[in-house]
């Protein structure tokens, strides 16, 4: 380990932009981690979590001892601070394309419900309908269980047919039954 770290001391001391450029990367590995690391404790992964903790407390240790060891050097400190910045994108990014969480979708519409009530079954969405009484009166509620990928899609065919619509979503956190678009019955 020791040899491995002089090496990259090495490295890191002789071109101070290299220096930077692996200092900018770790950092956001590290963030990228951390935030991936978190979605796994929501699941109640422990191992995945530990394992994640553990990489990357190791590269945070390393790369800020390095910039603290060398806090006079802007390059470094600029590249810590926008391998976080990064990092958060990153991970935020890996973590939603990799998700499978499921969510809730409703949708409240006045007077097109019926329009897009048919377009979200042509398109093999499950729908519940429930009648509620908004402030201008009666309103229709759809209710679409998918995954959270499928939102963009759930939005885009509700406000093609009503710009009004009210549209929330939340993460559904356990189900059983039913019939849920994109997600894969284990019965």
């Amino acid at each position: 380990m020791e040899i491995t770290m002089n090496i990259i001391d090495r490295v890191m001391d002789s071109n101070i932009y290299l220096g930077a450029g692996i200092i900018f990367l770790s950092k956001v590995l590290d963030v990228t981690m951390g935030t991936f690391r978190v979605q796994m404790i929501v699941r109640r992964k422990k191992l995945i979590s530990g394992v994640l903790g553990f990489f990357e407390v190791l590269i945070f240790i390393l790369i800020v001892s390095k910039v603290i060891q060398d806090i006079g050097n802007w390059f470094n400190v600029i590249a810590y601070c926008a391998g976080f910045a990064i990092g958060n994108i990153v991970g935020i990014y890996i973590s939603e394309k990799i998700s499978k969480e499921i969510i809730s979708v409703g949708i409240i519409s006045k007077i097109k419900w019926q329009e897009i009530e048919e377009k979200l079954r042509d398109e093999g969405f499950g729908i519940t309908r429930n009648i509620g009484y908004g402030k201008d009166g009666e309103v229709q509620i759809l209710r679409v269980i998918c995954e959270r990928n499928y939102f963009p899609k759930v939005r885009e065919i509700s406000l093609e047919h009503d710009r009004k619509a009210f549209i929330t979503s939340y993460l559904i956190t356990g189900k059983y039954g039913g019939r849920m678009y994109g997600v894969k019955s284990k019965l």
